[in-house]
């Protein structure tokens, strides 16, 4: 994400360092724009909007308020439980860095985990064929998935944090005021508004991505109690139909008391 939105890479290049303490735990693969991309941004191939799915007018304040809010919302939950999909831009470097091997450059992967924020912040998160487990003050590592975790302090920040759909949210950051309200849905089993980004906000993300000749759709469902993000899919599509970018989220589970991160049992060393 911070390829694509370079005016704010304070969040990114933390995430940057933080895959580079997590090789360096337990010891690139430069990405490419999909086929038919180049450098000169192309804003009417960006100024796409789901069939059927025409915006509607909304305040701007309101959107501008709400998604200004939205990450803030994020850190009011006790727990949540998250799926996500990273493909394009720095996220194939992510994912080599981690002991992922992309099938291709720019081909999905997949983030799951669970987070604890209260009564005290602790994570349970897979990334590619990294596990990390954060509790009671360290961070237990497994860098190829097999079982076996290591045992270290964790860094400020904790290397969870920059796997999770928060931190990927602060550092998309999207302005509201390029976006409107096209509905209210029920998402993921709670009711939500629905943003979808307009032309302004679909020409920047092409502009700044470096991935041109794409067709871009940007929706983030924020929940009506509690304002957070529900869900968000960020997609550019080249011109081949294939994937030049995507970040997908979904949040389940909000609050649940049966939400639960546990130390691991095989700890292989210190």
């Amino acid at each position: 994400m911070y390829q694509v939105l370079p005016r704010r890479g304070r969040g990114l290049l933390v995430l940057a360092a933080a895959v580079a303490i997590a090789a360096s735990a337990c010891s690139g693969n430069t990405a490419t724009p999909s086929a038919g991309a180049s450098n000169a941004p192309s804003q009417s191939a960006a100024t796409a909007t789901p069939a059927g799915q025409a915006p509607t007018s909304a305040p701007s304040a309101q959107a501008t308020s709400a998604l200004d809010n939205a990450g803030d919302a994020m850190g009011n939950l006790t727990s949540y439980k998250y799926t996500m999909t990273l493909a394009g831009g720095t996220f194939d470097d992510m994912y080599s860095s981690v002991g992922g091997s992309p099938a291709a450059p720019n081909t999905p992967f997949a983030v799951k985990g669970t987070v604890i924020l209260s009564p005290e912040k602790s994570a349970d998160v897979t990334v590619g064929e990294l596990h990390i487990i954060e509790t009671g003050g360290s961070d237990y590592l497994d860098m190829g998935n097999t079982g076996g975790f290591t045992k270290t302090d964790v860094q400020a920040p904790g290397l969870t944090d920059q796997w999770t759909p928060a931190s990927i949210f602060a550092a998309f950051n999207p302005s509201g005021s390029g976006y409107s309200v096209v509905g209210t849905e029920t998402k993921n089993g709670v009711a939500a508004d629905h943003y979808q980004a307009g032309a302004s906000a679909l020409a920047e993300l092409a502009s700044v991505s470096g991935v041109d000749n794409a067709t871009w759709t940007a929706d983030i469902w924020l929940a009506q109690n509690g304002g957070y993000p529900v869900s968000l899919a960020v997609v550019a599509k080249a011109s081949d139909n294939s994937i030049a970018y995507e970040i997908l989220f979904e949040i389940t589970k909000v609050n649940d008391p049966a939400n639960k991160v546990t130390v691991p049992t095989n700890i292989t060393g210190a």
